[in-house]
């Protein structure tokens, strides 16, 4: 019996021995992220008073406008190996990843900063591309270290691609507008050929006139008669006679 229960004990210890381990290292990860202290979280020092009362306005207006609630932190320390994988540890620990919301991390590491823009769920389905053009829009003031220029500046992409209607409907806008003018093209073709075919003379090219007389085959039609004064050209067209042309 003890040799049939001996190794799923051993097991069972080493299960019950690694538990803790393992959830003391999540929660000492966990504990080392900042905890938001409002949507403006400058730990790394970036802004004076007036500067943090002009981006808190900023984020104010956005969510006023378009519903979308702007969170930044501007930070030293990352205790992960990439910007990317600590933004999105940012995303999640403050309960950013659903919801309409944006995120800007600003994070500077010997010396020079870098950037990561993410965004909540109702944000990523509405507009795919907004985090990514936020993020290009401001990437070369982060590079130049002028990172309270690009917070400012991160408000005047997000008024660009919102009121534009972002880069995916403005692509369905163009191509909406261009099969439209495909459409208008082809019907001015249509009638220009209408109109060449019927009204111009085939021989000289001038405009050919028309009269009308009773067809000689039948007391309900009539004969269109189209001829050049020019080169003396006819061509005669039977139609039926309309209510109009039967009271004359």
């Amino acid at each position: 019996m003890r040799k049939l229960f001996a190794h799923p004990l051993c097991s069972l210890k080493s299960s019950l021995l690694w538990g803790p381990i393992a959830l003391v290292l999540f929660s000492s990860i966990v504990s080392a992220l900042p905890l938001p202290i409002g949507a403006l979280n400058d730990f790394g020092n970036v802004l004076d008073r007036h500067g943090r009362e002009r981006i808190n306005v900023l984020i104010s207006d956005a969510q006023a406008r378009y519903g979308i609630d702007v969170s930044i932190l501007a930070s030293w320390e990352n205790q992960y190996d990439t910007i990317d994988q600590y933004a999105y540890a940012i995303l999640d620990s403050w309960g950013l990843a659903r919801g309409s919301t944006v995120l800007a991390v600003f994070l500077k590491k010997e010396g020079d900063w870098a950037v990561k823009v993410l965004g909540g769920e109702e944000v990523t389905r509405a507009h795919p591309d907004l985090t990514s053009r936020l993020e290009a829009g401001i990437s070369d003031l982060v590079a130049y270290r002028r990172v309270e220029e690009a917070m400012v500046a991160l408000f005047g992409v997000l008024d660009e691609q919102i009121e534009s209607g972002g880069t995916q409907t403005a692509a369905t806008g163009t191509g909406a507008g261009r099969t439209i003018s495909i459409v208008l093209l082809i019907v001015g073709v249509a009638v220009a050929a209408v109109f060449v075919i019927r009204g111009v003379c085939p021989r000289c090219g001038h405009i050919l006139r028309r009269r009308t007389r009773p067809s000689l085959r039948s007391y309900r039609e009539q004969d269109v008669v189209y001829y050049c004064r020019h080169c003396g050209y006819t061509r005669t067209v039977t139609r039926k006679r309309g209510p109009r042309d039967r009271g004359g």
